[in-house]
């Protein structure tokens, strides 16, 4: 198997085959120095055997007295018996200092040569040691022993051995017993890594090393990438998950990592997560208060079969929702061109009470006819052009906006939008009072002489033409590219929500948008929205 091949291989798989592979080699060295530990015993055995058996039948009194006499009767039966009783022991012979043979397991080599040329050390030296020769019988392992007389001279030695066969047959018993118990202890390490690999995947549920990591840096991202607040306790109350999201609504300056482990109630002393663990029952679409957020909260116990394991809640900052959702359905810019009529209107009426006070009553009556004369023709003139009322009622109040701006609001002449069901009410408001709003903002800082703005809105048989152009500071080549993307603004305190929701808005509609602007030259809206049914 390469090793490309087993990067991919199953979590069960690569446990069972480490493992072994782990328990192979460890047996395998532990088996390597057991075996040399017993084959060195079993021949150091053997040498000690055949070494003490030479010896001790070198200071035998009757082995003495016919090496000392030159003859004996049954002598050769006398060390047969002897060498028949010892186990393992094949041959014991008797020589005189001339190698002369007076005892040998086979009758007919007797009073012959000592064969096997290793025995004139024991001759010369008159020292007891093994070696390995090959005599009459084969090749064989055998001890020497001189043999000493009362008056201390030698006669003769002692020669006992074992064949080299034999020990090699014990030794390979003994090897072949510790390959039995290796194959065993391998298949047992074996079994125990293949149970213990499944028992690790089962408690992965079944998942894989690298599904693990995806669905880990899945979960991080997703946490990091949503608006709502997400945050999960075990079942003794410590924090095991939080996002950024959660810690900005919370107004909680530690880091993520120095929460995780800790009690909640260290963060969160009203939580009601560890009640909802308690009583077992979730909570939905709660409302709230938390570290003095009114925040819509729902809470979800976490389960194992039947064993609650924890809790989680997800949150969400109420007052932002409720932004979010008035600028969503565009009821914020019906509510700011409401705003802006009923701050001219009560302009006017302190303008009105002023002359009463003063009794200039007919200085009273000509305003009043002024501004209804005025107030009718701009409602003429809008309700003539912009037969939807919707529109025409959000153009009114964009119109009372300007004035009390000092911004030159302009109609096009050319302006003209129909009532009829094709048109998008909601995606109109945010579209126009949006567009509106940021060109009022861009221009409001200049002097009143350059406090430009004009609109113009054309419906055509199947579609709807808007365009805009104002003479505020206008936008960089840099940041024109980015004015739709939700989050992006330049002005402080805003969420960068408006031009997203306005580009949403013309997608709803099939439309396209497209702008010209520079700094300090102002900008230019042109937009085209192609009305229901006409696609």
């Amino acid at each position: 198997m390469r090793i490309s091949d087993f990067k991919h291989t199953g979590l069960a798989a690569k446990i069972t085959v480490l493992t072994t592979v782990v328990i192979f080699f460890s047996l395998s060295i532990s088996a390597a120095f057991s075996i040399l530990t017993e084959m060195k015993t079993i021949q150091n055995y053997s040498e000690r055997v055949v070494l003490n058996l030479a010896k001790s039948l070198s200071k035998d009194r009757f082995v003495i007295e016919v090496l000392a006499n030159k003859e004996g009767q049954n002598f050769n039966e006398y060390i047969n018996e002897i060498r028949l009783s010892m186990e393992d022991i094949v041959f014991i012979t008797v020589c005189d200092m001339d190698s002369i043979r007076y005892a040998h397991p086979t009758a007919e080599e007797v009073g012959k040569k000592f064969v096997g040329g290793d025995n004139q050390r024991v001759i010369t030296k008159r020292e007891s040691y093994v070696s390995v020769a090959t005599g009459t019988l084969g090749k064989s392992l055998r001890a020497f022993a001189p043999v000493i007389d009362d008056e201390g001279f030698q006669i003769g030695f002692i020669a006992a051995g074992t064949l080299i066969s034999n020990i090699t047959e014990i030794k390979s018993q003994s090897l072949r017993f510790f390959i039995l118990a290796f194959g065993i202890s391998l298949l047992f390490g074996f079994s125990g890594s293949f149970a213990l690999a499944r028992n690790i995947k089962k408690t992965l549920s079944g998942l894989e090393p690298y599904e693990i990591i995806r669905l880990y840096n899945e979960k991080n991202g997703m946490l990091n990438a949503i608006h709502e607040g997400i945050l999960a306790i075990d079942s003794r109350n410590r924090i095991t998950m939080i996002n950024e999201s959660a810690l900005k609504i919370l107004n909680v300056a530690p880091e993520t990592e120095k929460l995780i482990g800790k009690n909640i109630i260290e963060l969160l002393p009203s939580t009601k997560l560890i009640d909802v663990m308690k009583t077992g029952q979730n909570h939905y679409n709660r409302e709230d208060r938390i570290n003095q957020t009114i925040v819509v909260a729902n809470r979800i116990v976490l389960r194992d079969g039947e064993k609650i394991t924890g809790a989680i809640a997800s949150f969400q900052d109420k007052t932002k929702l409720t932004l979010l959702a008035e600028e969503i359905t565009g009821v914020n810019q019906i509510i700011s061109a409401l705003r802006a009529s009923n701050h001219e209107f009560k302009n006017k009426l302190h303008v009105i009470l002023g002359f009463i006070h003063s009794g200039k009553y007919q200085n009273a009556e000509n305003f009043i006819l002024n501004i209804a004369e005025d107030h009718d023709q701009i409602v003429f003139a809008v309700t003539k052009k912009i037969k939807n009322a919707t529109i025409a009622a959000l153009l009114l109040g964009k119109l009372s906006r300007s004035r009390e701006l000092n911004i030159d609001l302009q109609l096009d002449e050319s302006t003209f939008l129909n009532e009829n069901s094709y048109i998008y009410n909601r995606d109109l408001i945010i579209i126009i009072g949006n567009i509106l709003e940021n060109s009022f903002e861009a221009i409001q800082n200049y002097p009143e002489s350059l406090k430009k703005v004009s609109l113009l809105i054309h419906q055509k048989s199947d579609e709807i033409k808007i365009m805009l152009k104002d003479t505020g500071i206008g936008i960089g080549e840099e940041n024109i590219k980015h004015i739709f993307e939700r989050g992006y603004t330049t002005k402080p305190g805003s969420e960068g929500v408006g031009l997203d929701l306005v580009k949403k808005s013309i997608e709803n509609m099939n439309g396209k948008v497209s702008v010209i602007s520079s700094l300090k030259q102002g900008s230019e809206f042109f937009i085209s929205l192609k009305l229901r049914g006409t696609e």
